[in-house]
């Protein structure tokens, strides 16, 4: 019978970052409203993903990581208020994370 997890702690450490950040980022979605409902429930989806070693957990986290970025971007505008920098902290920092070379080749290597 296969295990579920909820972090795999033999990861890399940047992908053990990304999946807490894809949770914690995913419920602050979910308890923004509707606009980003989906994402918040995307993050979560891909979090439990890479914990389980799947590939599309990887491609999902990804692609919810840009959405959100984006949809910062778009929301805030390109301001220079302290909001708007602080709106992009995490999101930036899933996304770079999860893109980063350690994160890419063991998603490469070893998930299914």
């Amino acid at each position: 019978m296969p295990s579920r997890r909820w972090v795999h702690r033999h990861h890399p450490q940047t992908l053990v970052l990304a999946t807490v950040l894809l949770y914690m980022e995913g419920l602050f979605n979910l308890a923004r409203g509707a606009g980003l409902l989906l994402v918040g429930m995307g993050m979560a989806a891909a979090g439990f993903g890479i914990a389980n070693d799947r590939r599309w957990g990887w491609w999902l986290g990804v692609t919810m990581a840009g959405l959100s970025v984006v949809a910062r971007l778009t929301w805030f505008g390109y301001g220079s208020s302290m909001t708007f920098l602080l709106s992009l902290v995490f999101p930036v920092a899933l996304f770079a994370l999860l893109v980063h070379p350690h994160s890419r080749g063991h998603q490469r290597i070893w998930f299914e």
